[in-house]
């Protein structure tokens, strides 16, 4: 039987009981790879299957540190899982430790008023403002990812933000500081997240 790849945990934090039904470790040392039974197929995406991905990866990440794999991965066995994982232990174990109490905020800087306010008004100015606020951010974070602004719908700059879990208040403080400076513009703040945006894995064997 295939799996499908939801992410990779430290083994410990996961023994006995598992947050979600249909799911297993495959374990090597003290890495886990969470996955769950699939066919060796190319996995088309559905809303049903991309929300189900996310709600395994949020599940387990309450727990403990996870790094996400992107949706879609799917190894033709339990052996393959092993393989990979013994490949890429030292990467792995190297990017748990990195993200281990720490979660994901992604911050959108949208530009306030109407459609036509917006037209009227251009976005130069404001942007350089964004990036001011989003510079001021990076330093309350451990790490940051810009992330594609959509100008039609009004975001004038996007990021993501690595934070410390227990300073996740006082980072949310910081961008209701940094949204008071300037009317024009509309900060949101979503999160906390498991860490997607800060985890890259190396998927060959």
């Amino acid at each position: 039987m295939a799996l499908n790849l939801f992410g990779v945990a430290f083994h410990e934090s996961h023994e006995g009981h598992l947050p979600v039904p249909d799911t297993s470790l495959v374990v090597v040392r003290d890495l886990a790879a969470i996955c769950g039974e699939s066919g060796y197929a190319k996995v088309q995406p559905s809303d049903e299957k991309v929300a189900r991905h996310a709600d395994v990866v949020g599940a387990f990440a309450a727990r403990s540190a996870v790094l996400p794999a992107p949706f879609g991965v799917v190894f033709k066995g339990r052996d393959s899982v092993e393989r990979w994982l013994e490949l890429h232990y030292l990467a792995l174990t190297a990017a748990l430790n990195f993200v281990d109490n720490r979660v994901a905020a992604r911050v959108h800087v949208h530009q306030a008023g109407t459609t036509d306010q917006r037209d009227a008004g251009g976005t130069s100015d404001l942007a350089a403002v964004a990036a001011e606020s989003l510079r001021a951010l990076r330093r309350a974070s451990v790490g940051t990812v810009p992330l594609r602004a959509d100008i039609a719908s009004g975001i004038v700059l996007s990021a993501a933000f690595l934070v410390e879990e227990e300073l996740w208040r006082e980072f949310a403080a910081q961008v209701e500081a940094e949204a008071g400076k300037s009317p024009n513009l509309r900060f949101e703040l979503t999160g906390p997240w498991p860490p997607y945006d800060f985890v890259q894995m190396q998927l060959g064997s």
